[in-house]
């Protein structure tokens, strides 16, 4: 690789997605065949494709924590996929390992972890790891195969040659970040993963030189637009100024609009000077990572129906009203759903809030600027209790399909949806 490049991991190997009730860190008990065929999928073509560490994950396999998992670790990744790179822990992993503790876990490194993600426990680490391999319960030969690997991996990327950091092909490069080529791409690749579910009597796309409202408590947010795992682990506690090259949705929407002569008004509550030919409302879950994201069922917001009361209030007033659903996943809206004329999965776009203009925005002499192009990449559900909900799954009845999204040439004209949750005692 050359000095442009940086090494990729394939992660979290393996079942992360698939434990039960989708716990973070849960167990995933399933057949041999669906570990394989399901789970461990995109695993092959990452290892060809040249991703040289493989993160184990937090979960365990049939009872089995992955970070001390040598049968799939060494037996099946090392030996049988002939994966020639170092497997990397996660965060303190080794220490999820029956009898192990973050400073002594010989069993986790003697199943197959090369390099122990220990940021806070490493001296500890460091000590009982020397320690068992001079007593020969890390065997000699493991710890050569552990450091055969991570300086293989270090010589492809060419790190003895590279010199400094700062003295390497893109050192000190700081125009590369938010470079707007960059850029472009994400904001394709925004308008391309936006999936329409509604377009009540063809709603969408809005002539960008109407009165627009834009609303909702995630118009004007990039760190919720963002999600977790952005500017620290739950993308909380964020302000606008730090994402200096981003676009908020809001301020995607409101030049477009400008440009092309219209007008465009900002009010989180939906409150309005004069009143608009059309709203879009922004909302969604707030930023979350890993295991703060569990929830009990799939229900959005449970005990808190201001949203939804949002998209009722203008709706009455006789506004047409875009709902535009910021998730990290699919989750019942089905009251949101009903109460909108047009609903967008936006999942979470990031820095480029104006790719959702370019497509629900028409180009200023009326014409589509960008058609809808994505396709449910999960089974979206019919109840908040629909957690078995993948194609191929005895029963499988979502409320969208897998692959489903609609484009402006479809009949976007929806039945409205039963809004029974299936949460004993929530309606």
């Amino acid at each position: 690789l050359d000095g442009t490049r940086v090494i990729a991991s394939v992660k979290h190997f393996l079942g992360d997605g698939g434990t039960v009730g989708g716990k973070d860190q849960g167990d995933t008990p399933v057949s041999e065949a669906v570990l394989r065929d399901v789970h461990g999928a995109g695993y092959p073509p990452g290892l060809a494709a040249g991703a040289q560490t493989v993160m184990a994950s937090f979960n365990s396999v049939n009872g089995v924590k992955m970070h001390g998992n040598k049968v799939l670790l060494t037996d099946v990744l090392k030996d049988r996929m002939n994966f020639g790179g170092f497997v990397v822990g996660d965060w303190n992993g080794q220490g999820q390992v029956p009898g192990c503790t973050n400073e002594n876990c010989p069993a986790s490194f003697n199943a197959g972890v090369d390099m122990l993600m220990t940021p806070d426990s490493w001296k500890g680490y460091y000590e009982s790891a020397l320690a068992a391999v001079k007593t020969g319960e890390i065997p000699m030969s493991r710890l050569d195969d552990a450091v055969r690997r991570i300086l293989r991996v270090k010589l492809r990327l060419g790190l003895f040659e590279a010199g400094k950091p700062s003295q390497r092909a893109v050192g000190g490069k700081y125009e590369l970040l938010g470079a707007p080529e960059h850029r472009a791409v994400a904001r394709q690749a925004v308008r391309e993963s936006l999936v329409l579910l509604k377009n009540q009597n063809q709603v969408l796309p809005l002539k960008p030189g109407i009165k627009l409202l834009v609303a909702g408590d995630a118009a004007d947010d990039v760190g919720r637009q963002s999600g977790g795992w952005t500017l620290n682990w739950q993308g909380t506690g964020t302000k606008r100024v730090d994402f200096p090259n981003a676009d908020s949705i809001w301020e995607g929407l409101k030049a477009q609009v400008v440009a092309a002569g219209g007008s465009a008004e900002l009010s989180l509550e939906g409150k309005y000077q004069q009143k608009p030919d059309a709203a879009i409302v922004v909302f969604g879950e707030k930023p979350y990572a890993e295991f703060q994201g569990d929830i009990p069922n799939l229900m959005y917001k449970p005990g808190d129906d201001s949203d939804l009361e949002l998209l009722k209030r203008l709706k009455a007033q006789g506004i047409p009203v875009v709902a535009v659903f910021i998730s990290g996943r699919p989750l019942w809206v089905n009251r949101e759903i009903n109460a909108a004329d047009a609903f967008v999965a936006a999942w979470l776009p990031g820095s480029e809030g104006a790719g959702i203009a370019d497509v629900l925005l028409r180009k200023p002499d009326g014409s589509v600027a960008h058609d809808f192009k994505g396709k449910l990449s999960f089974s979206w559900p019919r109840t908040a209790t629909q957690f078995v909900n993948n194609v191929g799954q005895p029963g499988y009845d979502p409320q969208f399909a897998f692959g489903h999204g609609l484009t402006y040439a479809d009949d976007g004209n929806l039945a409205k949806l039963p809004e029974v949750s299936g949460v004993t005692g929530v309606q």
